[in-house]
């Protein structure tokens, strides 16, 4: 690594420097929880060598390794080792957990993801969890040891201090990712450890001098193999700025990637109190133990506050967007922006859609006022098929087969679950309201094994009641949280208050008899239609307009002619701008001079006039 010192320059200064003549004063508390030493219980090997022979012999299986390694990590930490024999010990325990972590975590999130989370996924990651804490823990008493020394001693640990708060904030980063893959916050010590680390080591040390990372072992989660402190710190950050909650796990990756892409987009500096709040700034102090807020501490005593800028990366998320959309329009591949050209050509659209929706200001989970919660009899029906075939029930509810082919998802669309792990089931697997507003609504559910599936992007129909969830709305699942085992939070976000199936065509540009006129007022016959028909919903929404959903997919795209067809009835229609893309559905605006001016509406109660008063979305 690079040296922290300076070369001398004289005969004096060269003494003055090995005195540790001159430093900057190290006069921040560290207020580290640091666990006793003491000599009882096993004696951890005492070399990289054998802490090696113990791992072999002691684990057959990758659950038992990390038992062990866990183990011997524990024992280092408790032990009264000198700093020469505890930090290569520690560099080598970091080296083979990460290597034998790295790809096991890459396997958990290419499963599919969401709720209910599996007992064993859980069990694994927080193994793995404890392992990283762990070692921030060995790497935090190592440091706390340095810090505190005298100049004469600090001089020649500086390398070594820099080098522990370097792995402390890569180890929180593992933890923070651990922590994302299951939709919980980062622990409060590990937040609190970071910002303290950053805060003492800026005020002493330059932050920006490059070191090998854990991940030059092992590039699987992380590609960057030297990085700064100061590089770590504003990656650990990126995970809430871009507010991984609104992510699917096996997306959530891309956030490192698109962020060591703009390397210098998020700025830290030191807090201006002249400096107005802005929608780009967030604030850290030294002894938070949360991520950066949007406001900054009123209380003095949380220690020095610094400021993060991340107004460039706003610019980038949108003029990519913006670059990728015209890219995918012009089926040009070439002209992809180089940052999002690092994510696999699979993912790229809906990482780009979830960069740009999650950078805007979300209200934290713990801002809500307490309010009690209520059952309002909430159904939910979940998934692209399962929200196309309520709304087919919907639009026939008159026919009896559909109705007794239906009763079994309106059973399950009441609940969270219909089996229980215990006689609390009924009760809790109910869907509670915690907040429900004209754009969004939060629920709260027992999370069990039996939990219905859901995940972030998940497009939804739901309503309250049985007249409610004939006329339903359209939602998706935009975050997920859990603030505990076993309890788990929804945002959905609400995207219309109509729906129907369609069927959508690529069609070729229309041709009136006067050139001024509309051409989706040109008259389509089944010539104009090219290709397959793709399964679609026609949407509806009091001020957005008219949207159409589809499944995922790139062939049509904003600015194409479409054909939209209902029942026998065909439209010419022009879709509009890329309103949201995920992993289950792509939503477009779309116009047609062919709609109607009034609103539409789902067929009336009243069966026996359900045909003449359904409304057809297009003429």
């Amino acid at each position: 690594m690079q040296d922290l010192a300076e070369p001398p320059t004289g005969r004096l200064t060269g003494l003055q420097r090995l005195l540790g003549v001159g430093l900057p004063p190290r006069n921040i508390d560290l207020r580290f929880p640091l666990p006793p030493r003491n000599r009882r219980g096993r004696r951890p090997p005492l070399t990289p060598e054998r802490a090696h022979v113990a791992l072999g012999q002691r684990s057959t299986t990758p659950e038992e390794y990390l038992k062990e390694l866990l183990a011997i990590v524990l024992d280092v930490n408790r032990w009264p080792l000198s700093p020469k024999r505890k930090f290569p010990l520690l560099e080598s325990l970091a080296g083979w957990f990460y290597v034998a972590a790295a790809p096991a975590l890459l396997e958990l999130l290419a499963d599919d993801g969401g709720i209910p989370e599996p007992a064993g996924r859980r069990h694994v990651l927080e193994l793995h969890d404890r392992c990283a804490a762990a070692l921030m823990d060995g790497y935090r008493i190592l440091f706390a040891r340095d810090y505190g020394r005298s100049n004469f001693f600090y001089v020649r640990a500086r390398n070594r201090t820099y080098r522990c708060a370097c792995r402390m904030l890569e180890l929180i980063k593992l933890r923070q990712r651990i922590a994302g893959m299951r939709y919980l916050r980062l622990d409060p010590d590990a937040w609190r450890t970071a910002h303290t680390v950053f805060a003492a080591m800026r005020a002493c040390e330059p932050v920006d001098v490059v070191l090998d990372t854990l991940s030059l072992r092992n590039q699987s989660l992380d590609r960057r193999t030297q990085a700064s402190l100061r590089q770590h710190y504003v990656s650990l950050a990126s995970y809430g700025i871009l507010d991984y909650t609104g992510w699917p796990e096996r997306d959530q990756l891309a956030i490192d990637v698109y962020a060591a892409a703009a390397p210098d987009a998020i700025r830290v500096t030191e807090l201006d109190p002249r400096l107005d709040p802005r929608p780009w700034y967030l604030y850290a102090s030294c002894y938070d133990d949360e991520p950066p807020a949007h406001r900054p501490p009123d209380d003095a005593r949380q220690g020095p506050t610094l400021l993060f800028d991340h107004r460039a990366l706003a610019a980038h998320i949108r003029d990519d967007t913006r670059a990728l959309a015209a890219a995918i329009a012009a089926r040009d591949n070439f002209r992809t922006p180089p940052r999002l050209a690092r994510i696999e050509s699979a993912r790229r659209t809906p990482v780009a859609y979830l960069l740009q929706r999650n950078l805007r200001i979300n209200d934290d989970w713990t801002d809500d006022a307490p309010t009690p919660e209520q059952h309002r009899d909430l159904r939910i029906y979940a998934g692209f098929p399962e929200v196309r075939a309520h709304l087919l029930a919907v639009f026939r509810r008159d026919d009896g087969r559909v109705k007794r082919s239906r009763e079994l998802s309106d059973l399950f669309a009441q609940r969270s679950a219909m089996i229980g792990e215990d006689d609390s089931a009924p009760q809790q697997s109910l869907w509670y309201v915690l907040r429900d507003s004209q754009n969004s609504m939060r629920i709260k559910t027992q999370e069990t094994r039996f939990t219905n599936r859901m995940f972030v992007g998940n497009l939804l129909a739901y309503g309250f009641g049985e007249d409610e969830v004939r006329t339903p709305r359209i939602g998706k699942v935009n975050r997920i949280y859990r603030p505990m085992t076993g309890m788990v939070l929804l945002d959905i976000d609400y995207l219309a208050n109509f729906g129907t199936p369609v069927r959508l065509f690529a069609c070729r540009t229309g041709q009136t008899a006067d050139a001024s006129e509309d051409p989706t007022l040109a008259p389509v016959s089944e010539q104009d239609l090219a290709g397959e028909p793709m399964t679609a919903l026609l949407i509806h929404h009091p001020q957005h307009r008219w949207g159409i959903i589809t499944p995922p997919q790139d062939r049509l795209w904003q600015g194409a002619t479409v054909c939209i067809q209902t029942g026998k009835r065909l439209t010419r229609a022009r879709l509009g701008e890329a309103l949201d893309v995920t992993n289950e559905f792509c939503r477009f605006q779309v116009a047609s001079a062919k709609f109607p001016d009034t609103p539409p509406r789902y067929p009336q109660r009243d069966t026996t006039t359900v045909r003449q008063t359904a409304t057809t979305p297009v003429g």
